[in-house]
């Protein structure tokens, strides 16, 4: 079994496939330190004076601010007045003149930034761990090689556990090459532009096991892919499933019923990464007043772990039973 593993790791590194998943991995974080690098950079530029948008809602502040405050103020009164209401707040004693973190937004602490990005990046690093193994396994029945690799090797079980193993571990590198970029990137641009990321020790440690836990849906992805090949034998078949289930499921139904957000992937995913997770949703909105009633959510890790082992077990035994019983070609 090891042996066979490391025979289908050599195919693999021989695809075509592996090394354009890591250069896209590579580029997806490269762009995601280009923002974080752009967003500095106006930050500095706004707070020197060479922002020239920024200046211009500076000078138009100046030259008008205090009569829109003042008209404001007025505003107020005449709505307290009417209302009989004295705590009737317009928020008027909170404007004044813009900021460039107004404008641009704050730059959070490093370790803010980490868990910003490395949340949002695991989606893209996850599907191209998933693209590698279906591609891998489904190339294997498009050229009709899995017959021949057979003959060498008459054992289904055996082969399959081998391709589906040797696909998470080729997930790694591939996941793991845009985690090492944005763990490298992001505080070279901090440095880059003297901003102080801060961070505590306790903060560092969380962010090494976020870190570990992406790796590991990684892998998991890249085993699902390898199944869903076996299952489907067509990798444009498992993109075009991929595809219908974020438009249908993760967008209309998740968009039309919250409720049911927590039984889907990409809920879970973010429940995983982050070691649980929590939101916000709104109930209750046709009610006679027409207010809505806040609700926050809750996942637990626990609970996102186990449906994604779930639903990975389940493509994989799925895969496996279709393949020890169907031909092959």
């Amino acid at each position: 079994m090891i042996r066979l593993v490391g025979v289908e790791l050599q195919r693999l590194r021989a695809r075509r496939i592996v090394a354009l998943a890591l250069v896209a991995s590579a580029l997806i974080a490269g762009f995601a330190l280009f923002t974080v690098n752009q967003q500095a950079l106006q930050l500095e530029r706004a707070r020197s004076g060479a922002d020239a948008a920024f200046q211009e809602q500076l000078q138009w502040w100046e030259e008008n601010g205090e009569r829109e405050l003042a008209s404001c103020r007025q505003s107020q009164e005449d709505e307290r007045r009417l209302s009989g209401d004295a705590s009737v707040d317009f928020g008027c004693e909170q404007m004044g003149p813009p900021t460039p973190e107004q404008m641009y937004g704050a730059m959070p602490s490093l370790a803010g930034q980490y868990d910003e990005l490395l949340l949002v990046l695991a989606y893209p690093f996850l599907l191209l761990a998933l693209l590698v193994g279906s591609t891998h396994v489904a190339a294997e029945f498009t050229h009709r090689t899995m017959g021949s690799w057979l003959t060498f090797v008459p054992r289904r079980g055996v082969v399959f556990a081998a391709k589906v193993v040797a696909a998470a571990i080729v997930a790694l590198p591939v996941t793991g090459v845009g985690v090492t970029l944005v763990l490298l990137g992001v505080p070279a641009v901090f440095r880059w532009h003297g901003i102080d990321g801060g961070g505590t020790a306790d903060q560092w440690v969380v962010l090494a096991w976020a870190v570990a836990r992406i790796m590991a849906l990684g892998a998991l992805a890249g085993a699902l892919g390898a199944a869903a090949g076996f299952l489907v034998r067509h990798s444009a078949v498992v993109v075009g499933v991929l595809v219908g289930y974020l438009a249908v499921v993760e967008g209309i139904l998740g968009a039309s019923l919250p409720q049911t957000s927590r039984y889907l992937l990409g809920r879970n995913i973010q429940g995983f990464v982050e070691n649980g997770t929590r939101w916000t949703v709104y109930a209750d909105c046709w009610g006679p007043t027409g207010e809505c009633r806040e609700v926050v959510e809750r996942l637990s890790f626990a609970q996102s772990a186990t449906t994604l082992v779930a639903v990975v077990l389940l493509v994989v035994g799925l895969a496996l039973w279709r393949f020890l019983r169907a031909d092959v070609d």
